[in-house]
């Protein structure tokens, strides 16, 4: 493998090419000396993620906005009213709570109605057609 000394600012300077570089399998096996490499190489998926993403559900029941399935409906124009019917809906616990829950929810399809915020983009609309 041969080794640029060239620092990020002068590769950034340089044209974009493709490099290829190959090791032997005893540099491949040799260990690793350069220390920034050898932390990340230490580095474990609970150092990176130190508290994994649980679902649509927080342990203790409530919603976790901050998962994938939701979290574009939390940053929507509508996510105000989105957090109060969904959260709304999880509290429930009887007949009582769902005509509430079912007011809110429809502010929330107001809100999305309104602003439009789940319109398709022009291109979308186009390769539909």
């Amino acid at each position: 493998l041969e080794m640029s000394s060239d620092t990020p600012q002068d590769l950034q300077k340089q044209e974009k090419f493709d490099r290829v570089g190959y090791l032997t399998e005893e540099q491949f096996w040799a260990p690793i000396e350069d220390e920034y490499v050898a932390k990340l190489a230490a580095t474990t998926p609970e150092d990176i993620f130190p508290s994994p993403n649980p679902g649509p559900s927080n342990p203790d029941g409530t919603v976790n906005f901050e998962c994938h399935c939701v979290g574009h409906l939390v940053a929507s124009p509508c996510g105000f009213e989105f957090r109060e019917a969904i959260s709304c809906q999880k509290a429930a616990t009887s007949d009582e709570d769902d005509a509430r829950c079912a007011e809110q929810l429809m502010r929330f399809m107001d809100c999305a109605i309104r602003t439009q915020c789940f319109k398709k983009n022009k291109d979308t609309e186009d390769k539909d057609d």
